[in-house]
């Protein structure tokens, strides 16, 4: 959608753009986000390769990476991966997709209508994806392309987002979302401290260590969103 605004006489071009956050059960990886708890995993890139081969680079932040790699295998939609790189408690991976997941994979879709994708987080709930959208009728056919191939899709939240970024939000995932608010009805936020990190993890039924990332994660963006240029 294109709106033009007039100002002495200058015409200024103003773009504005469909922002869709969205959840899906998607069949790539989705062994491992179901069978590894309090894994988290952050896509980076999907591509073809010469020889037609679809893969994905993700990093994958996990305690059980045993447990992870083992779920890999067994899942219908990965054909194979390679574990590229390892920074504390997080690994690197190439991953090749099968049949199910080149069949399911929604980047064709989203370049056939123009969209974008601009984040994608796996954890035990799912994928949750933030997309950019020209209109609502692209947003529609990924909709419809998701129902064709027994994908669940929950819709999050849609705003506007321009060239002057109005109506941008911060980019938090649904899970960042939930302890932020959970850290603020418990009490972990007051001064003093009512709960504990324990405390509020329990709440949450994830780790310290997953609720103290997650936390973190979620203050990150904030301030990168609110305070920083």
């Amino acid at each position: 959608m294109i709106k033009v605004l007039l100002v002495r006489g200058d015409v200024t071009r103003h773009i504005s753009m469909l922002i869709a956050e969205f959840t899906i059960d998607h069949p790539v990886l989705r062994e491992a986000l179901r069978r590894v708890r309090d894994i988290e995993v952050v896509w980076e890139e999907t591509y073809e390769t010469e020889t037609g081969l679809t893969k994905m680079l993700a990093w994958i932040t996990s305690a059980d990476f045993e447990g992870v790699e083992a779920a890999i295998t067994d899942d219908s939609a990965m054909a194979d991966f390679t574990m590229l790189a390892e920074v504390g408690d997080r690994r690197l991976y190439r991953l090749t997709f099968d049949d199910l997941g080149r069949d399911a994979n929604l980047m064709p879709v989203l370049m056939d209508v123009g969209g974008v994708l601009q984040e994608a987080i796996g954890t035990n709930e799912g994928w949750w994806c933030r997309v950019r959208f020209p209109d609502r009728e692209s947003l529609e056919q990924v909709y419809q392309f998701c129902g064709d191939n027994d994908i669940s899709f929950s819709f999050d939240r849609m705003y506007e987002e321009t060239d002057w970024g109005v109506g941008k939000g911060p980019k938090l995932t649904v899970a960042q979302r939930e302890i932020l608010l959970e850290a603020l009805d418990s009490g972990y936020l007051s001064i003093p401290r009512e709960v504990s990190l324990a405390e509020l993890s329990g709440r949450l039924d994830i780790s310290e260590n997953a609720a103290s990332e997650r936390f973190r994660r979620a203050v990150r963006s904030l301030v990168e969103e609110s305070v920083t240029d």
